[in-house]
């Protein structure tokens, strides 16, 4: 912060031109009331001067795939809470997490699918801590005339032989529940009739925000995502992993190794700790992991 310059001016009399000197002061009518005035003023300036320059640094760098942006901003502000520690926070796909990394060279935590990071290139972060298992949903807009009771793969198949619904699901190149819809898309059979009402967006919150708005019939998103815009959408099913679908997702936090040359723990690895305490648990089952 560069720093600020103070400047101040003499009021200006009736009549006085503005570069008239005005005269100083006489020593004698400068009270008591008026010297104390002025250290206050003085004292509180200098006050507020070191108070914005002593903003808080963060301790710790999460990146984070957008889909978990809801839990993920939940664990770090109890982490602060039972820490003090300060977390800074950064979602996007992982794609884009990669790019940030390397980018920056900085990255403490990355939470995403398993897969995925296991394959991005020039990331020392070996240490994995389990979060939960990652499920895909077709969520639909509001209004929907969708029939009651539909469920897992049939009702998928039910909805898409809709031909005027309107269908999105997040970039598969990069986003994890994107690469999931395709293979199971793929795996249905279903891939290429679908092309031509298919809209294809950056990342899982995205998907969920033109399912919103009611610009999209349906959408895939993960679970975490569904769960928590459920009252904008107008409902969702849950799609199982496995065979005539898609491959499992492990969602995980992944990091450096531990240190073994200090008896201090690191603030990464009071992180790992914290997740695998009861709060962090209850955080991450109530969004669906």
């Amino acid at each position: 912060m560069k720093p600020l310059s103070c400047l101040s001016a003499a009021p200006i009399g009736r009549g006085r031109s503005l570069f008239t000197p005005r005269a100083p002061a006489a020593p004698d009518r400068l009270n008591r009331r008026q010297v104390l005035l002025g250290a206050a003023a003085g004292a509180l300036w200098l006050g507020s001067g070191r108070s914005v320059s002593a903003q808080p640094q963060a301790a710790l760098l999460v990146l984070a795939g957008a889909g978990y942006k809801r839990p993920v901003e939940a664990l770090c502000a109890a982490f602060t809470q039972a820490t003090g520690l300060v977390v800074e926070r950064s979602y996007g796909n992982l794609q884009q997490m990669f790019a940030q990394a390397q980018a920056s060279g900085r990255v403490d935590v990355l939470v995403g699918d398993a897969s995925f990071i296991d394959q991005a290139q020039g990331l020392q972060l070996p240490r994995r801590v389990a979060l939960g298992q990652g499920i895909l949903t077709l969520a639909w807009r509001r209004h929907l005339p969708v029939p009651d009771g539909l469920s897992g793969l049939a009702g998928l198949r039910q909805m898409l032989a809709q031909p005027s619904w309107s269908v999105a699901l997040p970039n598969p190149q990069q986003a994890v529940y994107g690469h999931a819809a395709r293979q199971l898309l793929q795996a249905q059979g279903l891939w290429q009739g679908l092309q031509d009402r298919l809209k294809v967006v950056a990342t899982v919150p995205q998907v969920s925000a033109y399912l919103s708005s009611g610009e999209i019939d349906l959408g895939f998103v993960n679970l975490t995502e569904a769960l928590a815009t459920k009252d904008q959408l107008g409902g969702f099913i849950t799609l199982p992993s496995g065979d005539g679908s898609y491959a499992e997702v492990a969602i995980v936090a992944a990091m450096a190794e531990a240190s073994k040359s200090t008896l201090d723990l690191t603030n990464t690895q009071q992180f790992a700790l914290f997740l695998e305490t009861p709060v962090a648990r209850d955080i991450l089952r109530r969004a669906g992991l």
